[in-house]
């Protein structure tokens, strides 16, 4: 079933008004592959056109392919036989998820009969060569994550799009989660955000989340978008469900941060940041975390819905081996992105005199860092004014915690 917002974006892309580019604004949890793989299967099965999936990274393209069977084999009766025909992923295929090698193709005939082609976006047009995918033979192109496309990449497939007045480009993202990357590590903006500034008309924005629960949804909303976003009562109500009682012993924080009742929490702990190269390290917020881990683990929450998420690589290995044996996931935020779990805990990893927050003080990966978590969400940061005052972001994550969530300090 799809929401309101999500109907209307739909019926925009479809319409035979609709702007030849326009775009799909997802954010978190919002479902925006979904309703890209509904956009490709309508285009397909209403309006008889052939689409091209595109994307920056393997997975979402493999995702939204995944979607599309699905959607064709529930909704419109289609066998796995006719959509083994109908739908293939090419490009380059050791790189696509295994579930997905039935559809997996780079023969030129195959792909030149199918109806929805899926590849990365770098892939859908080689210059140089044999062209596997022809010229002017698409009516459609879906585009995901152009949060972390460029204008410039934007135009790569281009040239396989017909040559008619019909044809159709919708861009899908988020760019307030996402930024191209560049060689030179110089901030760019993505075909979405240029589309959103230039023509918002052309741009439709998903309101409702089914992974945030309350104060989380509000947060996000407020700090990120406009306070334009919301989720379902039942979405906003979610809780963790413990299996015995949380030790009278534990420290304060420990007790607090652990509660189910206690969704939002930033912990303040002292210890300064250890500079390792160009990454970053903290061993006292560490610590932390793994108390805080073992208890959850101690009240029967299994590892596989716990994840430890840093902004640095440094960080990252000391976590792990302080939570060597449990078998919960610590990564980085950039490796979170599009993931979620029941309970997310963030090490800000940053502490020092000059409330330098590095990198971390790009809003887009606080959004990535703060929006990942379905019941609970726990902060590890500096007990001084590191993340309170490092960027206008944090600052309004901090002010967020301090009035609507649970704020905590500890002292080592």
């Amino acid at each position: 079933m799809l929401n309101d917002s999500q109907i209307t974006a739909l019926n925009d892309r479809l319409s035979t008004t609709r702007q030849p580019v326009g775009g799909i604004w997802g954010p978190p949890g919002t479902g925006k592959t979904f309703v890209a793989a509904n956009e490709v299967v309508r285009a397909v099965t209403e309006n008889d056109e052939r689409v091209l999936v595109c994307a920056y990274e393997n997975s979402t393209v493999d995702q939204t392919i995944r979607n599309i069977a699905i959607l064709l084999q529930s909704r419109y009766g289609w066998s796995q036989d006719i959509i083994a025909r109908s739908v293939k992923r090419t490009g380059y295929i050791a790189r696509a998820a295994p579930d997905l090698y039935p559809y997996c193709t780079r023969n030129r005939n195959e792909l030149a009969i199918a109806r929805i082609v899926g590849t990365t976006l770098h892939s859908s047009y080689v210059t140089t060569g044999r062209m596997i995918l022809q010229e002017e033979s698409f009516d459609r192109i879906i585009m995901d994550e152009s949060g972390q496309v460029t204008p410039q990449q934007a135009w790569i497939p281009l040239r396989l799009l017909r040559d008619s007045d019909n044809v159709t480009v919708s861009v899908y993202g988020d760019d307030v989660q996402l930024t191209p990357i560049s060689p030179d590590f110089v901030q760019e903006k993505s075909v979405l955000r240029r589309l959103r500034t230039n023509n918002e008309r052309c741009i439709r924005m998903l309101n409702t989340t089914y992974r945030l629960n309350s104060p989380g949804v509000d947060m996000t909303s407020k700090v990120f978008y406009g306070g334009n976003l919301g989720a379902p009562q039942e979405v906003k109500d979610r809780r963790l469900q413990v299996n015995g009682n949380i030790k009278t012993d534990q420290p304060k924080y420990i007790r607090e941060a652990v509660a189910p009742e206690n969704t939002l929490v930033y912990i303040g702990v002292k210890g300064r940041e250890i500079i390792n190269g160009l990454s970053c390290d903290n061993p006292a917020q560490a610590m932390i975390i793994a108390d805080l881990c073992y208890e959850l683990l101690r009240v029967g929450i299994s590892p596989s819905r716990i994840s430890v998420i840093t902004p640095y690589g440094a960080h990252v290995r000391t976590l792990r081996t302080t939570l060597e044996g449990t078998g919960i996931a610590c990564k980085t935020v950039h490796r979170m992105l599009g993931g979620e779990d029941d309970v997310v805990i963030l090490a800000t990893t940053r502490s020092n005199t000059s409330r330098d927050l590095g990198f971390v003080n790009q809003p887009e990966l606080l959004n990535v860092a703060t929006s990942r978590q379905l019941m609970k969400l726990i902060i590890v940061g500096d007990d001084g004014e590191t993340f309170a005052e490092g960027s206008n972001a944090s600052r309004r994550i901090h002010d967020f915690i301090a009035s609507k969530g649970c704020m905590l300090t500890n002292s080592i």
